[in-house]
């Protein structure tokens, strides 16, 4: 039985959001914000640096035309390939952006490698995308925290009684959707797409943007929504809420780079 440490070899970061609701005047789009007193460690230098720790060898990043092709100081040592997304402004979200990277060139999915699909606006513990590699379960798997708040911003995961994840989304307490379904925590916004499932979503992906999302705005969650309500995800589950944080307003960016940057900063390696 092999004894080699579980890894991950590839990664799409979805890096094309403005960062609107963030609002700091003059600053750059979200995925380009610093994340301490320097210019050398902003979001996808983070994400950059955690993922090749965990083995990544081929890194993409989807941008807008705000963001695409601009270098980070990670990117010195850690090669990343830019991916645009060039949907039209009014249209496009981050569900445009996975099916992009799905669809292009590169062939990411390619039914041999374990992916990474997550946002770039969430600062988060680096040992977390160890515990996802880890996770033993064979399919797909969705990062979950236990631990959440009841509030329309918090997209919470529901399970059935085995502990599948069935249904994610914003405030769904209270509505048949979810009538006697456990609430398993808040989704992380880091999935592992495992080589076996490459294909299946692709089609899904395919199939929202022709049909589900089409001329809308399409989160990505609109994808991983449809792979739920199957059974065809694992949900890997964490208790400390206090081991990430997705950065939607300033006083969570503030409070990431406060209380969160200098506790797992060390964990990076340079």
């Amino acid at each position: 039985m092999s004894t080699s440490k579980p890894t991950i070899d590839k990664a799409i970061i979805l890096a094309a959001g403005m960062g609107k609701r963030i609002a700091l005047a003059g600053a750059p789009p979200k995925p380009l914000l610093p994340l301490d007193d320097t210019a050398d460690l902003t979001f996808i230098d983070w994400h950059l640096r955690a993922l090749r720790a965990q083995g990544a060898r081929d890194i993409y990043l989807v941008g807008s035309p705000s963001t695409f092709g601009v270098r980070t100081a990670a990117m010195d040592s850690i090669p990343a390939t830019w991916i645009m997304n060039d949907v039209p402004g009014e249209v496009s979200g981050s569900g445009h952006s996975a099916h992009l990277a799905f669809m292009s060139e590169h062939g990411i999915l390619d039914g041999r490698s374990r992916v990474v699909l997550m946002d770039a606006d969430v600062v988060y513990d680096p040992s977390l995308l160890a515990e996802l590699a880890s996770a033993p379960s064979p399919r797909s798997k969705t990062l979950v925290c236990r631990q959440f708040r009841d509030t329309d911003e918090e997209v919470l995961v529901f399970g059935d009684d085995k502990g599948v994840p069935r249904v994610h989304g914003k405030g769904l307490f209270g509505t048949p959707m979810v009538k006697d379904r456990p609430c398993l925590g808040e989704a992380t916004g880091l999935l592992l797409l495992e080589p076996q499932d490459h294909d299946l979503w692709l089609r899904v992906a395919a199939w929202c943007m022709k049909f589900s999302t089409a001329k809308t705005r399409s989160e990505h969650e609109d994808i991983t929504g449809r792979l739920l309500a199957i059974g065809a995800l694992d949900a890997v589950v964490f208790d400390d809420d206090a081991r990430f944080m997705e950065c939607d307003t300033s006083d969570e960016y503030e409070a990431a780079k406060r209380d969160m940057v200098p506790r797992w900063v060390g964990k990076l390696p340079a």
